[in-house]
């Protein structure tokens, strides 16, 4: 075989391995842009300053599992052109998007303008407050919130309202935002933690409890490293057939409380929501809880606790026994 032969036959082949290699990039790089870096549909703010750098986008990007790789992100939105045309301003995304999804957010007109901050404990009655202080139409919110046919399609079973459901963070949303998409996006927030801490797609019947329970939690304190034993008095006194006898409870199932929990209040056996006179759990949560207590209400420290009574409104003093709880309760309670 003369040398012309070999060199043809080199060039041949060397084209065929480019055509495989370039095909199996081609292939590799349409998938990327087509698949989501994780099934997980959670939602994500990334603000994007004005002149920022394309590196520095992406990184934010990154960070926040919204795209999985860097570099093939970058040639994308290279290869589009479309460097220039990326928006500064509020970006909202969620985890499951495919990279051209991210990019069509990125170059789409920023228009989440209105901050919604809801507080770790905020109630739906709270929650319809905040959107009626920027202007949004909180009477439906409370309808929707509390209408069962549209409270039992998004969360899957047949539950009174979305208290307990709808996770405090802050959001940003259009000047005139549609409720059911505001109350979807405070519920897939919920839900990405819920899954989390749960390790399931969906809410049953005992999960429910537990959120009832992560919100008692939230109500009784604000220390993170009491959530878990708070959660143990609740369990043990369930578990004992006790009266969870916690004031937070009864204040939710007064309308317009005033700050002032009488004997009264404890002895009203109107009130479904009164642990006083009802050994079970309230019939809802009684407040949308924080990531710590739906924590602590899955991992409750294992604990013979029965009581627990506030030192200084920031301290908890736990006791096995009544006799030990009312030493505490006259010393730091009682005046």
């Amino acid at each position: 075989m003369n040398l012309y032969k070999k060199i043809v036959i080199f060039n041949i082949i060397a084209l065929f391995l480019s055509i495989i290699v370039g095909s199996w990039i081609f292939f590799q790089f349409y998938k990327f842009i087509n698949t989501p870096s994780t099934s997980q549909n959670n939602g994500v703010y990334v603000e994007i300053d004005k002149g920022e750098n394309l590196y520095s986008i992406i990184k934010k990007l990154k960070r926040a599992n919204i795209i999985s790789r860097s570099d093939w992100f970058y040639y994308y939105i290279k290869v589009k052109g479309a460097a220039r045309n990326i928006k500064a301003g509020t970006h909202f995304f969620y985890t499951n998007y495919t990279p051209k999804d991210v990019l069509n957010e990125l170059v789409s007109i920023s228009v989440y303008s209105v901050k919604i901050v809801v507080a770790e404990g905020s109630s739906l009655n709270d929650i319809a407050k905040i959107l009626k202080k920027s202007g949004y139409e909180y009477k439906k919110f409370l309808t929707l919130s509390r209408n069962r046919e549209f409270v039992s399609k998004l969360v899957g079973f047949d539950a009174e309202s979305l208290e307990g459901f709808l996770y405090p963070d802050t959001y940003y949303f259009e000047k005139h935002e549609k409720i059911e998409r505001i109350i979807k996006v405070m519920f897939n927030r919920f839900m990405g933690i819920y899954k989390e801490i749960a390790r399931k797609n969906i809410i049953e019947k005992d999960d429910y409890k537990k959120i009832i329970i992560a919100s008692i939690i939230e109500k009784e304190t604000s220390k993170k490293c009491d959530m878990p034993l708070i959660a143990s008095v609740i369990y043990n006194r369930l578990k004992k057939g006790m009266p969870l006898q916690m004031d937070s409870t009864v204040i939710y199932g007064i309308e317009s409380f005033d700050g002032n929990l009488k004997k009264e209040d404890l002895e009203n056996r109107n009130n479904e929501y009164n642990t006083y006179v009802y050994k079970s759990l309230p019939k809802t949560p009684i407040c949308n809880p924080s990531r710590d207590s739906l924590y602590a209400a899955y991992h409750p420290k294992t604990t013979n606790y029965l009581y627990f009574v506030s030192k200084n409104g920031k301290d908890t003093i736990f006791s096995k026994t009544l006799k030990e709880h009312n030493r505490w309760v006259r010393k730091y309670q009682i005046k």
